[in-house]
């Protein structure tokens, strides 16, 4: 991870000139997060060349106008960039500003999770019930005579 510093008004034109891999087509905004009353913007490719994934996970939640998968499940091209607005005016953006931000939206995630728990729970002891009605049908089933019935206890 790099800070940059964008020097004019043409951000995109920066960015692409500060990357060092990239993706195909255009660089442009996937996904933005509002954050304490501003906006964390990713840029980069949707699109790529096997082998050239950015390896980053993006936190849960980005909003985008034109991908469909969230943040956190889409493969990225190349370079990504953060980018920080407040007042729809680009801000200075740290790493540590971003370690802060990315750390807030993954407990606000295991914050979710962990009250889900109890859901996982309940559809396990529904799997277990399939398997055991499963099991009472395959034991009923005695009509086929093609079949040997098998005495072995397990």
């Amino acid at each position: 991870m790099d800070e940059l510093e964008i020097k004019s008004k043409k951000i995109l034109n920066n960015l692409i000139n500060s990357s060092k891999s990239q993706g195909n087509d255009e660089l442009i905004k996937l996904y933005s997060w509002n954050f304490e009353g501003s906006n964390i913007c990713c840029y980069g490719w949707y699109d790529g060349v096997t082998g050239f994934e950015n390896s980053h996970d993006l936190p849960h939640g980005g909003q985008s106008y034109f991908i469909e998968e969230d943040s956190s499940e889409k493969i990225l091209y190349g370079d990504i960039f953060i980018v920080k607005y407040h007042g729809g005016l680009p801000v200075d953006i740290t790493i540590s500003d971003y370690s802060v931000f990315y750390s807030d939206r993954f407990e606000n995630f295991s914050d979710y999770s962990s009250d889900n728990e109890g859901d996982i729970e309940n559809n396990d002891i529904i799997i277990e019930n399939d398997l055991e009605d499963t099991e009472e049908i395959i034991d009923n089933k005695t009509h086929n005579d093609d079949l040997e019935y098998d005495n072995y206890e397990y």
